[in-house]
């Protein structure tokens, strides 16, 4: 996927490098129907979407700290049935959440992370990013 934010450092015959790491995170609603559909999923995303954006706020800190940049693509429920259907799963694991998604087929555009502190956020609440999710990712990293 060559859009923005993809810095390609290296390539061969068949694959351009990148130094970009994906998040994937899932919005309120999402993440709500997500749990819904498969709640064994709890402890891969968080038990509640405070859980989950402060998970992917920390992890998007640590990755740029260790020099990556960081793209955000935003999960939907839809897309994630499709993709466990294409390959024949009925009951997701962590396994299948961490392979999700297909960036091969993914209409979605990616987010650069870190917003600004005064742009908006980028788990959707429409809040500026320094007072919403910004404070999770400061502190210590564990």
């Amino acid at each position: 996927m060559g859009g923005t934010g993809w810095t390609p450092t290296g390539f061969d015959a068949s694959y351009q490098y990148s130094t970009t790491t994906l998040s994937v995170y899932w919005p309120r609603t999402e993440h709500a129907k997500l749990l819904t559909l498969w709640p064994q999923l709890a402890d891969q995303v968080g038990a509640t979407w405070d859980e989950h954006r402060q998970r992917i706020e920390r992890h998007c800190a640590v990755v740029e700290r260790t020099g990556h940049a960081v793209n955000q693509l935003p999960g939907t429920v839809e897309d994630l049935a499709t993709f466990l259907a294409q390959r024949g799963i009925t009951d997701p694991s962590a396994d299948d959440l961490l392979a999700y998604p297909d960036l091969r087929t993914a209409t979605v555009s990616m987010t650069p992370w870190p917003p600004t502190r005064t742009e908006a956020c980028w788990c959707g609440t429409g809040r500026k990013y320094k007072q919403c999710c910004r404070p999770h990712s400061l502190g210590s990293l564990d």
